[in-house]
C-alpha cells in the first residue's frame, strides 16, 4: 500500500505559521514525509502549498515556481520572502534598541519580569555578535 501524506491539520502534519522562524522546521518535517511518500517535482510542490493557510497559499502558489517543475527553484523562491529562515542574518541593531525600548518603561519588580527582557535581548544581541554585526560599544 502506498504511503499517504498526513491530512492538513491532523497531529502528523507538518505546520507553518508563516513566521521565519518555523520555515526551516516547516520544510524539514514536509520534505521527510515526501521523501517517505516518493513525491518529486511539481507533486512535491503542489502539496507544501496544501499545508498553508490561505493567505500563505495564495503567496506561494501565485509565484511562477509553484507551476514549473523544479522543487527547489521553488524552494529557494520562498526562502527569499523569509529572510533570516536559516537562522543568519535576522536580525539587526535596530531590533536590539527596539527591545531596549520596549523594556526601558517596564515595572521590573522580581526576577520573573528582568529574565524575561533577559533572553528577549539575549535572543537578538548574540546572533548580530556572532556575525560581527555590533560592535563593543554596543553591546
Amino acid at each position: 500500500m502506498p504511503y499517504r501524506l498526513p491530512i492538513r491539520g491532523t497531529a502528523n502534519a507538518p505546520k507553518f505559521d508563516g513566521t521565519t522562524d518555523n520555515l526551516a522546521e516547516f520544510i524539514d518535517a514536509y520534505e521527510q514525509l515526501t521523501d517517505e511518500a516518493g513525491l518529486q517535482g511539481l507533486d512535491r510542490i503542489k502539496g507544501i502549498i496544501r499545508y498553508l493557510a490561505r493567505d500563505d497559499q495564495e503567496l506561494w502558489g501565485g509565484m511562477p515556481e509553484a507551476a514549473v517543475d523544479d522543487y527547489s527553484a521553488f524552494l529557494d523562491e520562498v526562502k527569499v520572502m523569509y529572510p533570516g529562515w536559516d537562522g543568519k542574518r535576522r536580525y539587526a541593531l535596530a531590533d536590539l534598541r527596539a527591545i531596549a525600548r520596549e523594556y526601558a518603561n517596564k515595572p521590573m519588580p522580581s526576577c520573573t519580569e528582568l529574565s524575561s527582557y533577559l533572553r528577549a535581548f539575549r535572543k537578538v544581541m548574540q546572533p548580530l555578535i556572532d556575525e560581527d554585526r555590533i560592535g563593543k560599544a554596543e553591546r
